[in-house]
């Protein structure tokens, strides 16, 4: 891969983390944070349960990204949270600034042309993988946010 393509490539990767055609955190901020602790009949989540999930998970490939020479395990059992709602405004604002300013933190890493992609960390894994992986997940879990979201009313 030439210094255009990998650029090109980190650049994509960049893009589709924060959300592609529909970011994530504008999903996030539109969400009604009154609405956000509302377990839907068949569902084992709210909102705030997946914010926190996608949150736990993404700090999990963060922690790697910064930290590759520590054997660290990429897929440990799943964190949820015990509570199923914020309990303020300030409290929902908050966890998606956090959210917010890990993920410009992967973004960063992800462009930066010093951060080796391709290159397997002490675990066997490279950043690339971390990326991709921390992608899929949020998609999926942010998927199921909008349609929580459309369920309730918030769309």
């Amino acid at each position: 891969m030439n210094h255009n393509e990998e650029h090109e490539l980190r650049e994509q990767l960049a893009a589709l983390l924060w959300g592609g055609f529909a970011p994530n955190i504008t999903l996030l901020r539109e969400f009604d944070d009154a609405k956000a602790g509302v377990i839907l009949d068949g569902l084992h989540f709210s909102a705030w349960i997946l914010l926190g999930h996608i949150r736990a998970r993404h700090n999990t490939f963060l922690e790697f990204m910064k930290h590759p020479e520590k054997e660290s395990d990429l897929w440990p059992e799943a964190e949820w949270p015990e509570n199923h709602q914020p309990q303020s405004r300030k409290e929902w604002d908050k966890a998606i600034d956090d959210y917010e300013a890990e993920l410009k933190e992967m973004i960063a890493l992800v462009k930066h042309p010093g951060i080796p992609l391709f290159e397997r960390q002490a675990n066997g894994r490279n950043f690339s993988w971390a990326a991709m992986t921390v992608l899929h997940h949020t998609g999926y879990h942010i998927g199921q946010l909008k349609t929580i979201g459309r369920q309730l009313g918030v769309w």
